[in-house]
């Protein structure tokens, strides 16, 4: 009898991310500094139409792409699409990542990825069955985009490119200028530009812009996770051409058949009633957790660290031999502090850990008390 050959080879490279490791490590009543969650609750209005969608009783399957409505609010957003038929809901913005990815690459494509970037890029690329090849986005130039530095990354093979902005882990915002020249690049290569935008809404200076303003051939991913702090409604969509976006719809039939109706109700909400007023709240509210974060660690820490431009997290300097798991994990353990590695995120940002500003100002107060104590111990062990 032949040896059973066990979970698929593809498997081997896909596992939960450091994040993750960390917050199943962290004990009862840990400060949290490192999941990217918003401390803040649901709009009253979001609520109240979920209650009204479960009194009513009527939360069967969905259209596998979305509710026609939802599909439209979400276009309505995005200059150049076309309606509902450019619009696929998907359960959260992963379900877009994976959808959109295995719409556009074959088994042996090459996919350029960010480093640092979320680890999720690399998986759902194997998970199609692609290659996927890093682009620096080096520490000593801010963790900067720049589309022309991806030129001599390209390859026969290369087929698709993952961007993410504002960026997490790095809070840096992709100019406009810079989403053009990305655009000019994908027309003359062949690219499929896969723009993860969940952080769209978070921005702390130059606004934001999403790759939709530039041009109607990438795939625009997003969802309501963050800004309406919808994390666990599991609730996104991807915005592209419509012959993507058909492909899109049916891996969502064949995998989660659709989105979960009783989300969707609430995001027609979302969308439709006092979205940007309750945007623009949030982001003046995360504004003040930033620079309260930001004040602490030049007052307290004093360590360096880079300036995010946008998004929800800070990236610190703390671990200069490149060994931030060991220090996110004796930090952990000595002060019941959750940080996230840089490690994590890719070889170019080994020498950091990742601080969330998503967190309570009272939860930002005592962890960065802790680590401060930490750091300063560690100072007067090392003199």
């Amino acid at each position: 009898m032949s040896e059973r050959r066990g979970v698929a080879r593809r498997m081997q490279q896909i596992k939960l991310t450091l994040i993750r490791q960390m917050f199943e490590k962290a004990p009862p009543g840990a400060i949290n500094l490192g999941l990217g969650e918003p401390a803040f609750d649901t709009a009253p209005e979001i609520l109240a139409t979920a209650r009204e969608a479960l009194a009513g009783g009527r939360l069967g399957y969905t259209f596998n792409g979305g509710m026609a409505p939802l599909r439209e609010a979400v276009a309505a957003r995005y200059p150049g699409a076309e309606g509902a038929a450019s619009v696929c809901i998907t359960v959260g913005a992963n379900g877009g990542l994976l959808g959109s990815m295995m719409a556009s690459v074959d088994p042996g494509d090459e996919v350029l990825v960010p480093d640092p970037g979320f680890p999720t890029y690399e998986a759902v690329a194997t998970l199609a069955g692609a290659t996927p090849v890093r682009y620096p986005l080096p520490p000593d130039g801010s963790f900067a985009f720049s589309a022309e530095a991806l030129r001599p990354r390209l390859t026969p093979a290369t087929r698709a490119v993952v961007i993410n902005s504002p960026s997490n882990p790095t809070g840096h915002v992709i100019p406009r200028a810079e989403l053009e020249a990305l655009a000019a690049l994908a027309d003359e290569a062949d690219l499929t530009v896969i723009a993860d935008e969940v952080y769209e809404q978070f921005w702390y200076g130059e606004r934001s812009p999403t790759y939709a303003e530039v041009t109607n051939r990438g795939l625009v991913v997003n969802s309501l996770s963050k800004t309406e702090a919808m994390t666990g409604w599991r609730v996104g969509w991807v915005v592209g051409p419509p012959e993507f976006i058909k492909a899109v719809t049916a891996i969502n039939q064949h995998s989660v058949t659709c989105a979960p109706a009783l989300a969707q109700r609430a995001a027609i909400t979302a969308l439709q009633q006092g979205f940007a007023e309750r945007a623009e709240r949030t982001r003046a509210d995360f504004g003040r957790r930033r620079e309260l974060m930001l004040e602490m660690i030049e007052r307290d820490l004093g360590l360096p660290y880079v300036e995010p431009g946008g998004a929800f997290f800070a990236l610190l300097e703390a671990a200069p031999a490149g060994n931030s798991l060991e220090v996110a994990l004796d930090i952990l353990e000595k002060t019941g502090v959750i940080t996230v590695p840089g490690v994590g995120f890719g070889d170019q940002a080994t020498r950091f850990l990742r601080l969330s500003f998503a967190a309570s100002e009272a939860d930002i107060r005592e962890g960065l008390g802790r680590m401060a104590e930490y750091f300063s111990s560690a100072r007067k062990r090392r003199s």
